[in-house]
């Protein structure tokens, strides 16, 4: 939705619903986009194939849950970190990206590069959208 002519849109077809059976009405931000997406993936290809943590090169899939974990925790958000259901060590349990809205996504990808930059990153990516993400 993006105006009240969309609201409106809506209203009809809540007025055509037949209410005698339970319904769920979910009014949500919008999730991430395709672009965010192949944005958040380049960046990620590129922070695996250039850093180190721990004396370690780390593939995709573990940088984006070390950088989603720290992102959470500087936006004021607390990733949980839980006992592990074998009882070897901890899992750390955060929100998927995909389940992202468009701002929050485009707050990590802004925090990423952030961290890229202070890792002297070389982007693959261009910005063609000027950091509109």
């Amino acid at each position: 939705m993006h105006s009240m002519a969309d609201a409106n849109r809506l209203l009809g077809v809540l007025q055509a619903q037949d209410f005698t059976k339970p319904k769920k009405i979910v009014i949500k931000d919008q999730d991430r986009s395709g672009e965010q997406n192949r944005k958040l993936h380049a960046c990620l290809s590129d922070i695996a194939a250039q850093v180190e943590h721990a004396g370690k090169k780390w593939d995709v899939l573990i940088w984006k849950r070390l950088l989603t974990a720290a992102w959470l925790r500087e936006s004021g958000e607390q990733p949980q970190l839980i006992p592990a259901v074998d009882g070897n060590g901890f899992d750390v349990v955060y929100e998927r990206t995909s389940q992202l809205s468009v701002k929050q996504c485009a707050s990590l990808l802004e925090w990423i590069q952030a961290f890229g930059a202070e890792h002297q990153v070389r982007w693959s990516q261009k910005d063609l959208w000027e950091g509109r993400y």
